[in-house]
């Protein structure tokens, strides 16, 4: 979406929540004072609104896709790629959502309890995650590099083959997806209450953007890296 300083606030928002950040750092109402242009709001602050359209530009290009055919992209390109993308925008949005959900739990979460039982959801989510990113940054993907290589001597991997965290990894994203489902179940496949403030909308999109993004995230890893990661294994056996 192209926005201008005639474009609401709560739009924004809505479109792309990690513009959150942006309006916090300017001191930008986007609650409340959602309704107002962004000139308006910028005016009220005593801001230009040319900064702040830059950042928001910047923003939008974080999340843009990506056309490399991976399944011939050489092998350490695909893994780092995943860290640097989408190791980065998930630990990112977690940090939005737990932001997001704490709020609206605060708000919110005596009328709409589900919005509690996302939060803990959200913090399962997390707290798998951050295991699973230290075990692929740290463990498999170092070997997959080297692995792929083929000029250095490929030793032994700590866990034995890498059949065994290959397994692993796909394990742990299908309880990943476990909570994502209930998530998306819990809100109603993202459909904010009617009575629900931006922050509440928005922490639906975040999560809606979040689940996105996984989805392309596990696909990369299991459809793509670990079969080719297991057959380079295979031919150096």
């Amino acid at each position: 979406m192209n926005f201008t300083s005639d474009t609401p606030v709560r739009q924004i928002v809505l479109e792309i929540p990690t513009a959150i950040p942006v309006f916090e750092s300017f001191g930008i109402d986007y609650c409340c004072g959602g309704k107002s242009t962004l000139a308006a709001a910028c005016a009220k602050r005593g801001l230009a609104a040319a900064p702040v359209l830059e950042e928001l530009e910047r923003q939008q290009q974080k999340t843009s896709g990506n056309e490399t055919d991976w399944g011939k992209a050489p092998l350490q390109e695909l893994a780092q790629y995943i860290v640097d993308r989408h190791h980065a925008f998930t630990r990112r949005q977690l940090d939005l959502v737990r932001q997001l959900a704490a709020k609206v739990g605060m708000r919110h979460g005596d009328l709409h309890p589900e919005v509690l039982e996302v939060r803990e959801a959200c913090a399962v989510i997390a707290a798998d995650l951050t295991h699973h990113f230290f075990c692929e940054e740290n463990i498999l993907f170092p070997y997959i590099r080297q692995l792929e290589a083929g000029d250095t001597p490929v030793l032994p991997p700590v866990f034995g083959s890498v059949d065994q965290p290959v397994s692993r990894m796909i394990m742990e994203h299908e309880q990943t997806g476990d909570e994502l489902r209930r998530i998306r179940e819990l809100t109603g496949n993202y459909q904010p209450p009617a009575d629900a403030c931006t922050t509440y909308r928005a922490l639906y999109r975040a999560l809606e953007d979040l689940e996105r993004d996984l989805h392309q995230h596990i696909h990369l890893e299991n459809n793509i890296l670990f079969p080719r990661a297991l057959e380079a294994a295979r031919e150096r056996v």
